[in-house]
């Protein structure tokens, strides 16, 4: 299956080194052994059959002459260029904290991506529109496995939308992705994912950023699907006045598994980070929340922030939150906090005293709940599909 076969035939027609960085890929990949996650109780979890992905997944191209955009499956002109920016994440990784998906998961992205972009914006360039990026599976491609880079070079503005989706609700689906970021000087990113698969489909998901002085890189994750989902945000601030955020929104409901990693790594000085995440349980769904600030040493005068909240729509979910803080420097300030809680009865039944049902009121606390997050998504048709898809399982 995922085998030296299968990636001497992925090489075929791609560019001679990143064909050979797929062949180092699959030579870590072979030594690995996956790991369990316990706390959601997902073990021994099998990689499905190999299939290529065959769709387009560019909305519009109004601004492809303003960025470099080119598919990873390509045979490109530039890939000296793409190694040298993945050259840059090598030996950053942050032995400390939660680690999100293990090396399994990211070498075999590397070894056996059907699809992916890189994506970069030149240095003083500012994009008005957001880049619209639509992953669908269906039964003629259910299996997706994306490889994305992502490069704002030095004061730039962009702003990406991912939109993982699926029309078929009975198609067993599956996706192991991997988003590197690079956000050099002065440069803002926002990267919008939403993730909505059915609920017998497995979302597996991983994105690490680097972000160079004064730079700004902005996550919005929306987790509304898949049957297991784990996804991991590892951001690392390398330089002084770097900033990041992550403001996630999560709805779980039915036999879903959710584990989500979130974490900032302080290495620059007056560098900021801030984890928001929101999310709604529901039926017997389960969640684990990791979120990690990580002062390093040299990082003074930092400041990290980390909260989440969370709505028991029944009293069978279970929902584990692992806040955590840890600092080599004394001139830092770090706040975390998380707050769970059922439904507030008092604020239901004044809603349903004005005339609304049960699930009309509860439909309008979650959208309350999400909205700050929701209010931040640019794209209006986005937001009201996002919208309606917590609507239809909140009435499920």
């Amino acid at each position: 299956m995922y085998n030296k076969k299968l990636v001497d035939n992925l090489t075929t027609g791609q560019s001679k080194l990143l064909s050979s960085k797929r062949r180092d890929s699959f030579k870590v990949f072979e030594k690995l052994t996956k790991s369990d996650f316990n706390r959601i109780n997902l073990f021994d979890y099998q990689f499905p059959e190999y299939s290529p992905y065959n769709k387009e997944y560019l909305k519009e191209k109004k601004w492809q002459s303003q960025i470099v955009l080119k598919k990873m499956t390509d045979n490109l002109n530039n890939e000296e260029e793409i190694l040298n920016y993945l050259e840059e994440f090598k030996g950053k990784k942050v032995k400390k904290g939660n680690q999100g998906l293990d090396e399994k998961y990211l070498s075999m992205v590397d070894a056996f991506y059907n699809t992916g972009l890189f994506i970069k914006v030149p240095r003083n360039t500012e994009l008005k529109l957001p880049v619209e990026i639509f992953y669908e599976l269906d039964k003629e491609n259910p299996v997706l496995i994306d490889n994305n880079l992502i490069v704002a070079e030095e004061n730039s503005k962009l702003t990406i939308v991912i939109d993982y989706r699926m029309k078929d609700q009975e198609l067993a689906a599956f996706h192991n992705g991997l988003t590197r970021v690079i956000v050099k000087e002065n440069a803002v990113l926002n990267i919008i994912k939403v993730q909505r698969f059915n609920d017998q489909s497995d979302n597996f998901d991983s994105n690490i950023s680097l972000v160079s002085n004064q730079g700004e890189l902005n996550w919005i994750p929306i987790e509304l699907g898949a049957r297991n989902s784990v996804t991991n945000n590892e951001n690392t601030l390398i330089d002084d006045g770097s900033r990041a955020s992550i403001s996630s929104v999560y709805f779980a409901d039915g036999d879903r598994k959710l584990d989500l990693g979130f974490k900032m790594n302080h290495q620059g000085r007056h560098s900021s980070s801030e984890i928001e995440s929101r999310g709604v349980l529901k039926d017997r769904a389960q969640k684990v929340f990791r979120g990690d600030l990580y002062f390093q040493k040299g990082a003074g005068q930092a400041k990290g922030t980390e909260k989440e909240e969370v709505l028991l729509l029944d009293k069978t979910v279970d929902s584990d939150s692992i806040p955590a803080l840890f600092s080599e420097e004394d001139n830092v300030e770090g706040e975390h906090a998380v707050s769970a809680g059922q439904i507030d009865e008092q604020r239901l039944f004044y809603l349903m005293s004005r005339g609304m049902s049960k699930a009309e009121a509860k439909q309008l606390m979650v959208e309350a709940a999400f909205n700050p997050v929701f209010d931040k998504i640019p794209l209006n048709d986005l937001k009201g599909s996002v919208i309606n898809e917590v609507k239809t399982r909140i009435r499920s």
